[in-house]
């Protein structure tokens, strides 16, 4: 019942949420990073990532990802957290909530992000399991 009602809420805050939602591809900006570790349970698992992200500085991201959808074990909800330290010692910080699905060996993660300094992103990340790598860009809205 757990499970219906957290999906319910998610659903529904995404659809009013996309509706006041506009992206610019103009603003984007995008981040190459490195998995870290990967650690798997039946449930789903997690992942962490660090990157370098211009003005965040270092980055590290975390994502806890669900096996909730009982229909299609190779998709889910996921949230997660991400920090950054600029080269001057600031610190920012963002939960990250989403969805994931994975085709072949990428995993695509669709976000929304609130980080402290003010910016409210949609993100779009790829994760390439044979290389390790994550591919995220950022749409300020």
């Amino acid at each position: 019942m757990y499970k219906k009602i957290t999906l319910l809420t998610i659903a529904i805050f995404c659809s009013i949420s996309m509706f006041g939602l506009t992206v610019s591809a103009d603003e984007k900006f995008t981040l190459s990073g490195k998995v870290t570790s990967i650690s798997l349970t039946d449930q789903g698992g997690v992942i962490n990532v660090s990157s370098k992200a211009g003005r965040y500085g270092k980055v590290f991201l975390t994502y806890n990802l669900r096996r909730d959808n009982p229909n299609f074990g190779s998709q889910g909800s996921f949230i997660g957290r991400g920090v950054g330290i600029a080269d001057d010692g600031t610190r920012n910080s963002a939960p990250r909530h989403g969805v994931w699905k994975r085709e072949g060996n990428i995993i695509t993660f669709h976000s929304l992000d609130d980080v402290t300094d003010g910016n409210r992103n949609f993100c779009i990340s790829k994760l390439n399991l044979t290389d390790e790598t994550l591919e995220m860009t950022f749409y300020p809205f």
